[in-house]
């Protein structure tokens, strides 16, 4: 089968979601525009394929799961280290999180040893270490989800980065430095993109 050509059977499932959804076997899914951004890439990409088969491999291992557990955006936004309101700092806070959400592999065989951060007297480890991280420095009153607090090197030092991801164990988060230039690099396009869309205004 051809990146071109429709899947009978991933249209059939499409179809089998629809109509459990309006005899409502389990709700249909929030309108988030994320359909329609994939479906616009998937239309116009140039250099990047999808392996249908993977895809939808994929796809039903990630709904079988979300059934399974009752998960929905919603979902997200009920645990404890999540944002709970819709507004612009969430909207910071979720693509901060999203640049340093990889490679939590720790060398460390004992979990007590592992990168964990303390935060309102529980221990995180992994992703969750990272959001609670982020969370207890906002609460410090560090601007760490503002792009251009990364981008100002003198207020925004390594020892900053060091505070704000620091370890209540000997390892310290993965990454660190690479997770550091990710967030500079992040904030250079930013910072181009709002001087020449607000000249004004910087």
């Amino acid at each position: 089968m051809s990146d071109h050509e429709l899947d009978p059977e991933l249209i059939a499932a499409f179809q089998q979601s629809q109509l459990a959804a309006q005899l409502g076997l389990f709700p249909s899914p929030e309108d988030t525009g994320v359909l329609d951004s994939a479906k616009f890439i998937c239309d116009n990409s140039i250099d990047v394929a999808l392996d249908m088969i993977g895809t939808k491999s994929a796809a039903e291992i990630i709904y079988s799961q979300m059934v399974a557990r009752e998960y929905s955006p919603k979902t997200w936004s009920s645990h404890e280290l999540h944002p709970k309101t819709k507004d612009e700092a969430t909207v910071h806070f979720i693509f901060t999180m999203d640049l340093l959400n990889f490679s939590f592999f720790s060398d460390r065989s004992k979990d007590d040893e592992k990168f964990a951060v303390e935060y309102k007297e529980k221990r995180w480890n992994g992703y969750w270490g990272l959001v609670a991280a982020l969370q207890r420095a906002l609460d410090e009153g560090i601007r760490i989800t503002d792009p251009m607090f990364w981008h100002d090197g003198e207020e925004c030092t390594e020892d900053v980065y060091r505070h704000v991801f620091r370890s209540a164990t000997d390892e310290e988060i993965p990454m660190l430095k690479e997770r550091i230039v990710v967030l500079q690099e992040a904030a250079e396009v930013l910072c181009k993109v709002r001087k020449s869309c607000l000249p004004n205004l910087v």
